[in-house]
């Protein structure tokens, strides 16, 4: 079972150039707006967005707060044209990990099932429109959004057993692979869950976690290392 963002997608660096587009475009709209003041504005914006409840964020909000923030006379027709040019980068110019496609078919080939579990993105519908673009949708026996297709959020232990559940499968018969240890790593094994901290887009992060993943990889092609070392230990 895999996380979506940073683990088969760089969602890292997608974030960042749906940034510099609307950049681009706030550059257009008002010449005195810089990078070093973009980013300011941008940092204080996400601080309080960070801080509400995904379920009750809307698509215009981020644009809101950025407006207020600013100081900027940025009126309504404005914030929906930043806030299009963000949501169609997100979802249309999402860079896929190295070895994805190499992975899930390997994976199809040795008759396991595959499963996504990710959480509810930055607001409702979001991710569910991302990953309708995802090109391998059809390798998965089950994508779940946390909060969407569940109740459960992925800050629980809750979410990976129901993810376990609708796959037909034991928790200790799942390997969880995903980048955020404090989520991923630390939710899953809590559920029962063998795990694998996938570390190349968060150096040193496995730092922060309560537990220890049972594999740290960088690059998701070892997960088969991990597959055979498993088998063997069952052998």
């Amino acid at each position: 079972m895999f996380d979506f963002d940073n683990t088969l997608i760089n969602a890292s660096k997608t974030l960042d150039d749906a940034n510099k587009s609307v950049l681009n475009k706030i550059q257009e709209d008002f010449e005195t707006m810089n990078f070093k003041t973009f980013d300011s504005i941008l940092e204080k914006a996400q601080k309080k967005f960070d801080s509400l409840d995904p379920i009750k964020r809307y698509r215009k909000l981020f644009y809101e707060i950025f407006a207020e923030e600013s100081g900027i006379n940025i009126g309504t027709e404005k914030i929906n044209v930043y806030s299009e040019i963000f949501e169609s980068h997100l979802i249309n110019r999402m860079e896929f990990t190295e070895g994805v496609e190499e992975v899930l078919d390997r994976l199809k080939k040795r008759g396991l099932k595959i499963g996504l579990l990710t959480g509810e993105g930055l607001y409702p519908g979001l991710k569910k429109r991302t990953l309708a673009k995802f090109d391998y949708n059809e390798k998965f026996d089950v994508k779940i959004i946390a909060r969407d297709n569940i109740p459960e959020s992925k800050h629980s232990p809750e979410a990976f057993k129901k993810a376990a559940e609708m796959l037909k499968l034991k928790t200790g018969e799942i390997l969880f692979i995903g980048d955020t240890p404090e989520i991923d790593i630390d939710n899953a094994k809590e559920a029962g869950m063998k795990t694998v901290l996938f570390d190349k887009y968060n150096e040193e992060k496995q730092k922060i976690s309560k537990n220890k993943p049972d594999f740290i990889i960088e690059d998701l092609r070892n997960v088969y290392k991990i597959l055979d070392s498993l088998n063997q230990e069952l052998d």
